[in-house]
């Protein structure tokens, strides 16, 4: 397998570890959770295993420098975090669906990020690719819930600050780190803020059924897991190609709300699906 082929696969990884987040997520909300909580516990439960994996490895310590730091901590407060806050507050006011079709509008965000702000050229072929990935995901939505202006705004925010979250990690060297090592402090970063904002809200709850703790465990493992390919993806085939490949993510959550939660599916679902893939085959082939 080459190179590219290995960074399109770990997106994709990437992509479906993320869409699998719902049905664990209804897990943890059914036992005494709730949204903000479990983002908090998302970002901490995995730092203790993060911690001893990179220990484990006699190469690499948690030393970063003074400048590493400060990008870490600027991205893991405005990009990795607030992606995740602003995305779970506009479910207050908004459908998932919804918002998670808003969401991934980002691959746009991250194209024009490249173009206007770091004079990166965009091929005709990644243009195309974005807007069937764009309409795509715009065939998951089926058009019910009442129309809110904030919990659209913060949505339409979310999918900004993770375009910014892409783009950066890119353009500072970041990517040129230890995954793992880069994982644990933007997980650090991301938990703090969260803390903060969960005391705040007066959302933050401990009064979780058993099965919520472990469910809540293995949502953590596995959003740590698919933070690291999301990484690797960047670091082999770039942030317009890894914000592209990552739309897979929605079709992961659509197949798994047919198959596990009997969510209906009719044609405009299975024709999203079609439009990802075929983005998604474009991209592969073309990076061939």
């Amino acid at each position: 397998m080459s190179t590219k082929s290995k960074g399109i696969l770990a997106v994709i990884i990437s992509a479906t570890i993320f869409g699998s987040m719902p049905l664990m997520a209804k897990v943890v909300y059914e036992s005494g959770g709730n949204a903000i909580s479990l983002t908090f516990y998302r970002f901490s439960l995995i730092l203790p295993f993060l911690y001893i994996l990179i220990k484990r490895n006699e190469k690499e310590t948690l030393r970063i420098a003074k400048e590493e730091f400060k990008k870490i901590a600027f991205v893991g407060t405005l990009g990795y975090g607030a992606t995740a806050l602003l995305l779970y507050l506009s479910y207050n006011y908004i459908p998932s669906g919804m918002a998670t079709t808003i969401h991934f509008i980002y691959p746009v965000f991250v194209i024009l990020g490249c173009i206007l702000f770091f004079k990166e050229k965009s091929s005709i072929i990644k243009i195309i690719a974005v807007i069937l990935c764009v309409l795509g995901v715009l065939m998951f939505y089926d058009g019910n819930g009442n129309i809110n202006f904030t919990g659209i705004f913060l949505a339409f925010a979310s999918s900004i600050t993770f375009a910014f979250y892409t783009i950066y990690l890119d353009k500072s060297g970041l990517k040129q780190m230890n995954t793992m090592k880069l994982t644990f402090y933007l997980c650090l970063i991301a938990s703090i803020m969260m803390l903060i904002f969960s005391i705040i809200t007066r959302t933050f709850t401990i009064n979780i059924k058993p099965l919520g703790w472990l469910m809540a465990l293995f949502l953590s493992l596995s959003v740590g897991l698919g933070v690291n390919f999301f990484q690797i993806g960047i670091k082999i085939v770039g942030p317009q190609n890894t914000s592209i490949l990552s739309t897979f993510e929605p079709i992961t959550s659509v197949i798994i709300g047919i198959l596990v939660l009997n969510e209906s599916f009719g044609v405009k679902t299975i024709l999203g699906i079609g439009l990802i893939l075929l983005a998604v085959i474009i991209i592969s082939i073309f990076e061939k």
